[in-house]
């Protein structure tokens, strides 16, 4: 009995034990149960924010596809016509209606001239090798190549004009055939687009030595046309008083002709050189030295304006165009000053002041960019300004919009063939920036021409005029 007694705790030992087992077994189970069920649970939250992330990223994709969508006729009004010449031949291909918009609309044309894309601006100016172009660094695809190639020897020309994306140059006749006074004949005018590469030749109403011609082209009133008007003066005693006699020569690109029109102005004053013109808001403006001469071709009227200062006080001054108004800058005393004119043009224009800076504020703001070229310099004591024009000579070149002016400097010690570095001041923002290391102009002809390009046509001429096209 006592070992059946046993035997039955052992049955019951081994039993408690099983079920013991038994139910660490089902709580294990459950555990993982419990596991699998929060790693389920996870999944599915990570499953649910993964979509609600999709959805987020898609509602934000149509978010910036609604924004960034433009309207056609934004786009082909007031994006497309900003662009540069350049740009727009490679959206030729876009499709057959901006094709038709970039190559055959004459005022889509006339409206890309007349804005300019910063891309296309720079000047022009008459090297060694020809016409040379120059922009700022960054933005030279929408400018013609560097230099262009012309029929003509570099030395038999004379660049005279640019008007909105239109060149005119004079070409000197055989170098046996000169004046009296010892000046080069000329006896033809050659007109180009060097965007289009298109051009042509018009004969000179006279062969003179002394060719003061402006050329007015306005896109938006008459794509189709063009005038050249050549300044035509002399000298005499009237009354006593020594007095200057202006009267104009003018050629239509639609008459084909010279006429000499009724419109004369007598200055009481002596003026030489050779003023140069620009044309703004209708009308055609020559830089006399102490005052302006102006004609507006298509009211066939004439006047003077006197300049914003006396000139007599300034050392160096000279006209450009902006946003369709004549501007003057004048540079004397270690200053600069750009003014604009304003309420009308000719003789009823007022002179305002836009901008006023000093060479050695333009200096001594961007010393990094004249470090580059002036080592030596940073090694002496000193201001850099009294430094740099020690070794340097400084001048302006020309205006481009208004507020970036163009500046060459030279070494004092200049040789003839050396050439000249050009910066960019921006006189709004006063950053300077280096635009080349150096160009070459040819000699006494040192005048520079702002320039943007411009894919309107070059009016067609009668076959009587001389036709070419440039390479």
């Amino acid at each position: 009995m006592e070992s059946r007694s046993k035997k039955a705790r052992r049955s019951e030992s081994v039993a408690a034990r099983s079920s013991s087992s038994l139910f660490m077994d089902m709580e294990s189970r459950s555990k993982k149960a419990r596991r699998s069920e929060s790693v389920a649970a996870r999944s599915s939250s990570s499953l649910f924010i993964d979509m609600e992330s999709r959805s987020k990223k898609a509602r934000r994709s149509e978010s910036v596809a609604a924004r960034s969508h433009v309207p056609p006729d934004i786009l082909l009004s007031n994006i497309l016509p900003r662009l540069s010449f350049k740009s727009l031949t490679r959206f030729e291909s876009v499709c057959k209606s901006w094709r038709a918009l970039i190559t055959e609309d004459s005022l889509f044309a006339a409206d890309q001239s007349l804005h300019p894309s910063p891309a296309s601006s720079g000047f022009v100016y008459l090297g060694s090798s020809g016409l040379e172009f120059l922009s700022a660094p960054g933005t030279p695809v929408g400018v013609p190549r560097p230099s262009l190639e012309i029929p003509f020897h570099a030395y038999s020309l004379k660049l005279v004009a640019s008007t909105n994306g239109l060149l005119c140059c004079l070409i000197r006749a055989p170098a046996s055939n000169f004046f009296n006074d010892g000046g080069p004949c000329f006896n033809l005018l050659y007109v180009l687009n060097p965007a289009t590469r298109e051009s042509h030749l018009v004969p000179a109403a006279q062969s003179h030595s002394s060719f003061f011609i402006g050329l007015a082209f306005d896109p938006s009133n008459s794509p189709s046309r063009y005038a050249l008007v050549c300044l035509r003066r002399c000298h005499g005693v009237i009354e006593g008083c020594l007095k200057t006699q202006h009267w104009f020569h003018v050629f239509s690109s639609e008459t084909r002709e010279w006429v000499v029109s009724s419109q004369t102005v007598l200055v009481d004053d002596f003026v030489s050189g050779e003023p140069t013109a620009v044309f703004a808001g209708g009308v055609l403006y020559w830089d006399c030295i102490s005052y302006l001469i102006w004609f507006d071709p298509s009211k066939d009227l004439a006047g003077r304006t006197p300049l914003p200062e006396d000139p007599s006080s300034a050392g160096v001054h000279w006209i450009g165009v902006w946003e369709g108004r004549v501007t003057c800058t004048q540079a004397w005393d270690g200053e600069v000053e750009v003014f604009v004119m304003t309420n009308g043009n000719g003789s009823s224009g007022n002179w305002v002041r836009r901008h006023r800076a000093s060479f050695e504020a333009m200096v001594g703001g961007n010393p990094e960019v004249f470090a580059k070229f002036c080592h030596p310099m940073r090694l002496r004591s000193g201001r850099l300004w009294d430094r740099l024009i020690s070794r340097w000579f400084l001048r302006p070149l020309a205006l481009d919009g208004g507020d970036k002016l163009y500046i060459a400097l030279k070494p004092i010690a200049w040789m003839p063939n050396e050439k000249e570095r050009v910066l960019c001041y921006d006189l709004r923002t006063g950053e300077m920036t280096s635009i080349s290391d150096g160009i070459r102009l040819i000699p006494f002809e040192d005048r520079v021409f702002s320039y943007h390009n411009s894919m309107v046509r070059l009016p067609e001429l009668c076959s009587e005029a001389v036709n070419t096209t440039t390479s």
